[in-house]
């Protein structure tokens, strides 16, 4: 099998040869790109060459994004981007957009009949030396309440337009090295892009509780642009669609993801199933107690799956928790991977471990949560692609009966 095969019939529950590996490593080479000490190997290398030199499978989420210059970052203080190989470009041609910036500092102002909004994030060398690959802010576009009408005629003004020739360039860069899963939102909805990009999170939590209706209000008016990038993506090309990430049971507890994220998941993973396609989150926080609601979103991937130590329940749990129908994507958290946090010893135990509860293998494809570190031991990506091959073939148990 292929490793595009592999992964899509451990999704769909099907036999594999063996279980799916595919570490990610964009964050890796831009890191080591930046410091200087990226191995002959892998210098001019994009990420589907980094991972037949490694001889794995290739996590590439939306794009490259090894490759300088393939963004547009102009509306990422909104929580959006375009890139050259996703399958839609966003833009707002009826609003002034001034943008400003000195390498670190990124400002973008948009000019709104409600007045200015504006946003200011900042990504340094050194973040990015340490494998940081998402700017910081420094200020949102929304500091008040008084900030909600700008911002609703912003979304409202919002066009998605339809790329299928960047997308199809992507999937044939990609080949038979990966799937290539199609970026859609980085939340799962609108209140949970107010939580996420829009509003400083000790803000939001006082706006929260002080002004939730005029939240909700917002939210109904930015609700067209999510259903036009819904629809978009449901028409386009691709096989697995990437929507909504970064749960966490302390910033997006259960009663909020109970009712803003679930509902909005399950909307969408009907809408992508209706379209023959198939579903992926990324759910690389303390899931602990947000398990119960997985099973009803009808999601097909949990990807950054992310296990103890770095979290409190082991991958069996977690698996177990997110239900026989959910693929886990993940399960090799990062600091795994570091000398500093084990021992070659400790490393191996823990893979002893690992692979003593994973069972059959099925519904699995091995990932490391969130990426593989700058300072990772790639001798240890090597070990984990000797116990796979040792695993041997996947025989679902739905399959067996």
């Amino acid at each position: 099998m292929s490793h595009r095969e592999r992964m899509l019939a451990a999704i769909r529950g099907e036999p594999t040869d063996q279980i799916p590996w595919a570490p990610r490593m964009d964050l890796w080479q831009i890191a080591h790109r930046i410091r200087g000490t990226l191995p002959d190997r892998f210098v001019d290398k994009d990420v589907v060459a980094i991972a037949k030199e490694l001889g794995v499978a290739c996590h590439s989420m939306g794009g490259d994004y090894t490759q300088r210059g393939g963004g547009d970052n102009r509306l990422r203080g909104f929580g959006l981007t375009n890139h050259r190989d996703y399958a839609f470009q966003v833009s707002l041609p009826d609003f002034h957009i001034e943008t400003g910036g000195d390498g670190e500092n990124s400002q973008t102002l948009v000019r709104t009949p409600a007045g200015d909004v504006t946003t200011h994030l900042y990504q340094t060398a050194q973040m990015a030396s340490d494998g940081i690959s998402l700017p910081f802010f420094k200020s949102h576009a929304i500091e008040s309440v008084d900030d909600f009408e700008a911002v609703a005629q912003v979304f409202e003004n919002l066009q998605v337009v339809p790329a299928p020739d960047a997308y199809q360039s992507y999937h044939q860069r990609m080949g038979d090295q990966g799937v290539a899963v199609a970026m859609g939102l980085v939340a799962a909805s609108p209140i949970h892009l107010m939580l996420h990009e829009l509003i400083a999170m000790d803000k939001f939590f006082y706006l929260w509780e002080d002004e939730r209706e005029a939240m909700r209000e917002l939210a109904e008016r930015m609700t067209p642009f999510f259903m036009m990038m819904l629809d978009v993506l449901a028409e386009s090309d691709a096989e697995v669609i990437f929507w909504g990430a970064n749960y966490d049971q302390d910033l997006t507890w259960p009663p909020f993801f109970a009712e803003e994220i679930a509902p909005w998941l399950k909307m969408v993973s009907d809408r992508l199933h209706d379209a023959g396609k198939l579903l992926l989150t990324h759910t690389d926080g303390e899931n602990k107690n947000l398990l119960p609601f997985y099973p009803q979103t009808g999601i097909d991937v949990a990807d950054s799956v992310c296990p103890a130590p770095m979290t409190q329940c082991t991958l069996k749990e977690l698996r177990e928790g997110m239900g026989g129908n959910i693929t886990v994507w993940g399960g090799i958290p990062s600091i795994s991977l570091l000398a500093s946090s084990m021992s070659d010893e400790e490393f191996s135990k823990y893979l002893d471990n690992l692979f003593e509860l994973i069972g059959p293998g099925e519904k699995l494809i091995l990932g490391v949560s969130d990426n593989v570190p700058p300072d990772a031991v790639m001798s240890r990506l090597d070990e984990v692609k000797k116990r796979v091959a040792d695993f041997g073939p996947v025989h679902p148990v739905s399959q067996r009966l």
